[in-house]
């Protein structure tokens, strides 16, 4: 078996290879081990999954597991957003959040995510020493420890549906949202956000791809297309307001316009903090990863309050948001999180934010972002995915190590950042990023400009430079 390393979230194997009961359970020991000197110890640890295969066995695993070591455990009566264990951690001032879960990688992928005491996504230094626990352990052949669930004193459960989902009204006028009378179509993409949009707005939404199944109709769970490709016909072809998604574990948003337009990740981003600044008078500094769009350093000058740039990832975004004054954090890969609420991404809440704003202005999800488009913008945005065998990879990682450029396809280069792969800032705010994707064996390309075609041909040079044509 290879080696149990933490990626840009979580640790993630394939099921049945790697992501078996005997890791699961060295997992976790390596975290018992080191809970007594955690921050909150001695409290008790929450522990949700997904709908993944292995994932609810695996999550009772992990219970089994911290009771061995005597320490408290809440654990969900059924499957549950990522963000419910957020939330649950805060609520319950647990010592720490573990989640079962690959989030939206393909379907026979599962992990494990650890959430620290505040709520947020484990920093790099949380996961650093569960590594290096689990290699000592395997060196002195020490076992996990396990109790059972059944009549543990320690042991009790949490019903997800219950304060979590209320919480959202404290900050989103639930009921302005139902008296807009949207007609929305929601896709959960089978995952474990199903339930909650018509828990919370009733009649108003109907879901899609709901039931139960490991294999995720055979999508890979991440709202975007072309896994957003029904969704977006059916918006399109009906009489909807919008359509709106989440991923695997719900904790990112996807977002369709009443013509079946797809909203990017980063017109959500960006209309989400145009709402909740100009509407509902929020303000603070703003967290964004280097991958996600200029709109909101844009958006940010214009309203005066500062953009910090952070690597690509909540293990990230999250301990930056622990900082006094944060108002939200925001990737390109669909997660958007404000402080208030919790440090860490929310799905179903960020979807939430877009209906509020439907409906205290209202006006359609494509009129704002024609609006967004003509104030900010125009941007458009492309994300290339190259598939590439180990010994590519490493050596596109050795010569992305010697970039320099100060000129790509005749653009000259106004901004070299290398905080997390290389970002080439053009001098008209087109932008070109080279990464090494943190959660899958994937060279990303990652490109905006004014036009698609210029995107394209940014894209382009850019594999140019890598070698592949």
């Amino acid at each position: 078996m290879a080696s149990i390393k933490f990626g840009t979230d979580g640790w993630r194997a394939i099921v049945g290879e790697d992501f078996v009961p005997e890791n699961v359970q060295k997992v976790v020991q390596a975290f018992c081990d080191l809970y007594p000197i955690l921050e909150n110890t001695g409290n008790p640890v929450v522990i949700g999954y997904d709908r993944r295969n292995q994932s609810p066995e695996s999550a009772s695993l992990a219970a089994e597991v911290l009771l061995g070591n005597n320490i408290p455990t809440v654990l969900c009566e059924t499957f549950c957003p990522t963000p419910t264990v957020s939330w649950m951690t805060v609520h319950l001032k647990a010592t720490a959040g573990i989640m079962v879960t690959a989030s939206h990688n393909p379907p026979h992928w599962n992990g494990i995510k650890f959430k620290e005491s505040y709520g947020g996504a484990a920093s790099g230094e949380y996961v650093k020493p569960i590594e290096e626990k689990i290699a000592e352990n395997e060196a002195k052949g020490r076992k996990p420890q396990s109790a059972s669930i059944e009549g543990n004193s320690l042991f009790s459960t949490f019903d997800p549906y219950g304060d979590y989902m209320d919480s959202f009204k404290k900050f989103v006028d639930v009921d302005k949202i139902r008296a807009a009378n949207f007609s929305i179509l929601m896709d959960p993409l089978f995952g474990s956000g199903t339930g909650y949009m018509p828990a919370l707005l009733g009649d108003s939404v109907e879901e899609i791809h709901n039931n139960a199944d490991v294999n995720f109709g055979g999508l890979n769970p991440e709202p975007i297309p072309p896994h957003l490709n029904e969704l977006m016909e059916r918006v399109k072809g009906g009489s909807y307001s919008c359509g709106m998604a989440t991923d695997g574990d719900a904790d990112r948003a996807g977002a369709v316009d009443e013509n079946g337009n797809f909203v990017t990740t980063h017109e959500v981003f960006s209309l989400i903090l145009r709402h909740i600044v100009e509407n509902k008078k929020w303000s603070g500094k703003i967290i964004k990863s280097i991958s996600t769009t200029r709109m909101i350093n844009r958006l940010g000058e214009k309203y005066g309050m500062p953009v910090d740039t952070v690597q690509v990832g909540f293990k990230y975004i999250s301990p930056a948001m622990k900082e006094p004054g944060v108002m939200i954090g925001g990737e390109e890969s669909g997660g958007f999180g404000m402080p208030r609420h919790i440090p860490e991404r929310d799905g179903v809440f960020s979807d939430l934010l877009l209906l509020e704003y439907m409906a205290v202005t209202g006006k359609s999800l494509g009129t704002l972002v024609a609006e967004l488009q003509k104030e900010v913008g125009p941007t458009k945005y492309k994300r290339v995915d190259l598939h590439l065998e180990q010994d590519q990879i490493q050596d596109i990682r050795a010569k992305m190590k010697t970039f320099a450029f100060t000129e790509i396809g005749g653009r000259k280069v106004k901004e070299h950042t290398t905080i997390d792969g290389h970002h080439f800032l053009f001098e008209d705010d087109s932008w070109l990023l080279f990464r090494a994707s943190g959660t899958e064996p994937l060279i990303r390309l990652y490109s905006e400009a004014p036009t698609f075609e210029e995107v394209d041909l940014l894209i382009g040079e850019g594999k140019k430079k890598i070698g592949i044509a």
